[in-house]
């Protein structure tokens, strides 16, 4: 298969996104590719939480790989990320190894003749495995993973801290649910098998190992590779950038510094253009799958707005001569536009069989978009979001951009509420929504920013009160309903039931899906506002008993996956075929669990 791309420039580097591999089940990644270049790397991801996490961190280091002179891939496996299938695609571990092998070969195409490969944790173990049959020059073991069977033990005791299990939907010889993603019983069982001892042989000319002091089977690893020519390295500040929830990575700088360092070394030579491997006349969309329908399911590459916001457009094959329904789905927290646990990837696809467009992308400064001049990435709630949930909206329906559902989960919830009072959207789906009380722009100016419509932040008197982390959690367990009333009317902290009020009150009709516990706390302080709301018939409130914040409990986002795409077939669908259907419903809070779906009164 050709490889798919759309051109893009980024921190002045030639990067863009492409797809490649086999043509019924493309890989996604993307190329950094320098006018001249003396080698090329390839960047193999953790998987599951890990791989989130390691976003940031992939493209910062394949943008600096890229600047020094080295082509650089970074992409993701088959059924992970924006790649075709899903997890149960991979019978074994040999589909991953081979698609390491496939972004080898591609990184080759460019006109490099040496490749070094670079394995974050699992992806090191992976990137060991297929070193030898891949004949590349360097390889660097960041913090890799000793066998899976340890990595899944790991996964697994992170899983029960979290309180996630795959559910009923699932029986426990279906496979292993680990934080972010379900493994099928076939890849589980070759994940356990995987080891470092199974890369028999001299790995690579030259290896660089990462390793944390601190961890005993570290020691391990270093004796399991003595026979190797080897030079070894410190995974400096590795306990803030994996292991931690994804939103809270920090950025290992001194240890991307040092890769790139000891990688432009080992692989230094003499420098020749690179050959551009895509063909530019090529389109820009991939095959991601082929429903019952018959209809080819397409992904493609898409540019957003003066920001040159990126994103990810699915729909079925004939979908440029065919009007339908759009959704339009935000970055939750800090996450990437796949979304939590592959969320994003999964609905999208789903839906567009439906005969919905469906959008994914990054706001600026979060994932694959660039960030604002003058700004800083990674900030979950910048006012400047607002203005691109707008662009995105009439990118996706540029007719009629109203109709456009918007869909966000935490602060992406939040941005969904103010770009819809901007759009007068019809509908608004939130998981989980949070509001700004303090919004950046407060803390670093002294003002709220203008843009600014659904939210009122804390007074500065509450801020220093709520500054004493016992005073804030004294006030959260022992505060009545109407001290929160009265805390709402004095303005001293406002109900974030406003923001939804003032969203209702345009005509917006607002699906409201809570965990039980965030309820709990949502309806202590905006009991009042709840109830006006519910009797409204503006906002539907849905509370799932399996849910936890990120939707990374398997039979929560299950039980979320149904409620919405009922919605999507029995609303979206059903009233653009029938657009004179009446589009009312009774408003009402529902709590649902695996074995039950009841009204409350």
């Amino acid at each position: 298969m050709q490889p798919v791309v759309e051109n893009r420039e980024s921190e002045g580097l030639n990067a863009r996104p492409i797809w490649f591999g086999p043509t019924d089940q493309p890989l996604f990644g993307w190329l950094h590719l320098p006018e001249e270049a003396s080698a090329g790397v390839v960047l193999c991801r953790p998987i599951g939480l890990e791989a989130l996490s390691a976003h940031r961190a992939y493209r910062y280091l394949a943008e600096q790989l890229g600047a020094k002179g080295l082509v650089t891939l970074q992409f993701d496996y088959t059924g992970t990320g924006d790649s075709a299938g899903d997890p149960a695609d991979v019978i074994n571990i040999g589909t991953w190894l081979a698609d390491i092998g496939t972004a080898v070969e591609l990184v080759r195409k460019t006109g490099v003749s040496r490749v070094g490969l670079i394995g974050l944790r699992l992806g090191a173990t992976l990137a060991a495995n297929a070193a030898a049959n891949n004949n590349v020059e360097t390889l660097v073991l960041w913090d890799p993973c000793e066998n899976g069977r340890g990595f899944l033990r790991e996964q697994s005791i992170l899983a029960d801290a979290a309180g996630i299990t795959a559910g009923e939907d699932f029986a426990p010889e279906d496979g292993v649910a680990i934080p972010g993603l379900f493994l099928p019983k076939n890849l589980a069982r070759a994940i356990r098998a995987l080891s470092l001892n199974d890369a028999a042989g001299k790995l690579a000319p030259r290896l660089l190992l990462l390793t944390r002091p601190e961890r005993r089977s570290d020691t391990d690893i270093r004796r399991r590779l003595s026979t190797q020519n080897i030079e070894y390295s410190d995974a400096i500040g590795q306990d803030q950038f994996i292991g931690v929830e994804p939103g809270a990575a920090v950025l290992p700088e001194q240890v991307i510094v040092d890769l790139v360092s000891w990688l432009t070394r080992a692989l230094d030579g003499a420098t020749a253009p690179t050959i551009d491997c895509v063909q530019a006349e090529s389109s820009s969309t991939a095959i991601v799958a082929r429903p019952v329908t018959g209809q080819k399911l397409i992904e493609r590459t898409v540019r957003i707005g003066a920001e040159n916001l990126f994103g990810i457009v699915t729909e079925i094959e004939d979908a440029k001569v065919s009007p339908m329904p759009a959704v339009l789905l935000l970055n939750a927290g800090r996450l990437p536009h796949s979304g939590p646990g592959r969320l994003w990837v999964e609905m999208a696809r789903s839906w567009a069989a439906e005969g919905v467009r469906v959008l994914r992308f990054d706001l600026g400064g979060l994932g694959d978009s660039p960030t604002r001049q003058g700004h800083q990435p990674d900030v979950s709630y910048p006012a400047e979001a607002i203005e691109d949930v707008v662009d995105a909206a009439r990118f996706i329906a540029p007719e009629n951009p109203v109709d456009v559902v918007l869909v966000g989960l935490c602060s992406g919830g939040y941005h969904a509420l103010e770009g819809s009072l901007l759009l007068k959207s019809r509908r608004v789906w939130l998981i989980n929504p949070g509001f700004p009380l303090v919004p950046p722009e407060l803390k670093e100016r002294g003002v709220v920013d203008s843009r600014r419509q659904a939210v009122r932040p804390l007074s500065s008197l509450t801020r220093r009160l709520l500054s004493n982390i016992q005073v804030a959690h004294l006030s959260a367990a022992i505060a009545p309903d109407f001290a929160w009333w009265v805390l709402d009317k004095l303005r001293l902290y406002p109900s974030s039931a406003r923001a939804l009020e003032s969203v209702a009150a345009k005509g917006t009709e607002l699906l409201v899906v809570f965990s039980e516990s965030e309820f709990s706390r949502f309806e202590k302080r905006s009991r009042w506002a709840v109830r006006r709301l519910e009797h409204s018939g503006q906002c539907h409130f849905t509370v799932i008993k399996s849910l936890d914040h990120s939707v990374f409990n398997l039979s929560g986002r299950s039980e979320v996956i149904k409620l919405f795409t009922a919605q999507v077939r029995e609303r979206l669908v059903a009233e653009f075929r029938t657009p004179d259907v009446p589009d009312r419903t009774e408003a009402s809070i529902r709590r649902l669990d695996s074995t039950e779906d009841r009204s409350i009164d």
